[in-house]
């Protein structure tokens, strides 16, 4: 074995000590990958704050340094994803907006007692916008000073255990959201308890299924008023078919425009759809009803075909801003871990609980050499203390290619529109492109480019871009 091969491999085992710790000592096989890489980049910026023509704006050469790894560990009892990813961005005369971002994703499982005891883990470092009005911008070229780091966890003990007939479930979570130092009163330090147990028919395709749950969710701010929100229902189901189902749930809840601090079971609340899943690659499900806060509508919808995949989603929850920041990102199961964002995480930071009304749709074409994807998300939060309403839009089209057998292209776009009560409304449009190819043994160079133009209400657009070449050596 090489000498790089060996230190490799103690460097894996390093990283995930501690996960492999957790697991069971019973000999099973278990697989390990561990891909550490490094880069560079040299380009030029213009308007790197992102002001109109008519304020002042700086250009500037840029350099950067990158280093990071993707990791994953799977034996019988252990599951995890380790990424991580730092960047270093140091300009030229423009000292002032040096740059340091620390990414890091985790996501994993430990079974404790098979079929009967797990525990979850969750772990994210990330940067968030200071003001979420603010541009989130490609690469956080723009803007720099709008950025802060953030960071949070969470572990999830879980009890799981299928009777035959019936199925317990009863899991506990603890989590922290952490912002780096800041004058802004919103970036406080927080802590969520979130305690769920349900009972349930075992198997989902029984003709009359059931569920009784019940969940209370709490968050605790070092200056702020606490959250408290409790729910407890009885959810059935009725097949009428084999490919349609009628669906109801009735129950009781924290009725939050009264109270957001003491929870309780106070105003009942209802729902009744239908659920429609003729084979495995199409499934819907609709419900509408009434909660505290007014009418209220749930769907969920995905086809998948040779080429093409479809999802639509929309849902209608109270939260806040801490309990979707320490969620696994985007329901992802355990070992798993998305691509690391071309964006900073934007989502608005401050303290108000809210009802989140959140509509997603995805589209992909997928071909041998070609991925075509368009998505649309529009995140509407109204918030239950000031009555204030804050909706953020979000369009995203992009067309990766593979071009030869070691050179391939993306180009993409996003458009992002930001509506708040009292502020003027925002929008950001960001064209990318980008090609690699591949110059050595894992070794990739690339050239890419963006272009931002902001809009705000009241003031002139703006507009700034990027252009550069970049390299990074896998190991």
């Amino acid at each position: 074995m090489s000498r790089s091969s060996v230190q490799r491999r103690v460097l894996a085992v390093a990283v995930h000590t501690v996960l492999a710790l957790a697991a069971s000592s019973t000999v099973c096989a278990a697989s390990l990958e561990f891909d550490p890489w490094v880069g560079a980049a040299v380009g030029y910026i213009h308007n790197i704050e992102l002001n109109p023509s008519d304020q002042r704006h700086s250009d500037d050469f840029v350099a950067e340094a990158e280093a990071g790894f993707r990791s994953s560990y799977r034996s019988q009892r252990l599951v995890g994803a380790l990424n991580y990813n730092w960047r270093g961005v140091n300009y030229l005369d423009e000292n002032q907006w040096d740059s340091s971002f620390h990414n890091l994703g985790l996501n994993g499982q430990v079974v404790a007692v098979e079929n009967l005891f797990y525990v979850l883990g969750n772990a994210f470092y990330r940067q968030a916008l200071v003001d979420p009005a603010g541009s989130p911008s490609f690469g956080g070229y723009f803007q720099p000073g709008n950025i802060q780091d953030s960071w949070g966890w969470s572990v999830t003990p879980t009890l799981d255990r299928d009777f035959g007939y019936v199925t317990l479930l009863a899991r506990y979570t603890y989590g922290q959201v952490n912002f780096d130092e800041s004058d802004d009163f919103s970036a406080q330090d927080s802590t969520t308890k979130s305690a769920y147990a349900s009972l349930a028919t075992s198997d989902p395709r029984e003709q009359f299924n059931w569920r009784v749950f019940y969940l209370s969710d709490r968050t605790e701010y070092d200056n702020f008023l606490p959250y408290r929100y409790d729910q407890a229902g009885a959810d059935l189901g009725y097949a009428i078919n084999s490919d349609l189902r009628l669906v109801g749930e009735y129950g009781l809840e924290t009725d939050l425009t009264e109270t957001a601090t003491d929870g309780g079971l106070d105003s009942s609340y209802w729902m009744a759809g239908v659920v429609y899943e003729p084979d495995e690659r199409n499934r819907l499900e609709a419900r509408a009803g009434e909660r505290f806060w007014g009418d209220s509508y749930f769907v969920n919808f995905r086809h998948r075909a040779r080429y093409l995949e479809l999802t639509a989603r929309y849902s209608e929850t109270p939260t806040t801003n801490t309990n979707r920041r320490i969620a696994p990102p985007d329901g992802l199961p355990p070992g798993e871990l998305p691509d690391d964002p071309d964006f900073p995480d934007f989502e608005d930071q401050r303290l108000e609980p809210f009802i989140l009304k959140s509509a997603h749709l995805s589209v992909a074409a997928i071909g041998q050499l070609t991925r075509v994807q368009l998505s649309y998300t529009d995140n509407d939060r109204e918030y239950l203390y000031s009555g204030r309403e804050e909706d953020q839009r979000i369009t995203q089209f992009s067309v990766d290619r593979d071009l030869t057998s070691n050179s391939s292209a993306r180009v993409w776009y996003t458009r992002r529109h930001r509506t708040e009560d009292l502020r003027p409304d925002t929008t950001d449009n960001i064209f990318a492109a980008r090609y690699s190819r591949e110059i050595g043994r894992d070794l990739t160079a690339s050239a890419e480019t963006a272009y931002q133009i902001r809009s705000e209400d009241g003031r002139d657009d703006a507009d700034g871009w990027w252009i550069g070449l970049r390299v990074r050596k896998d190991f």
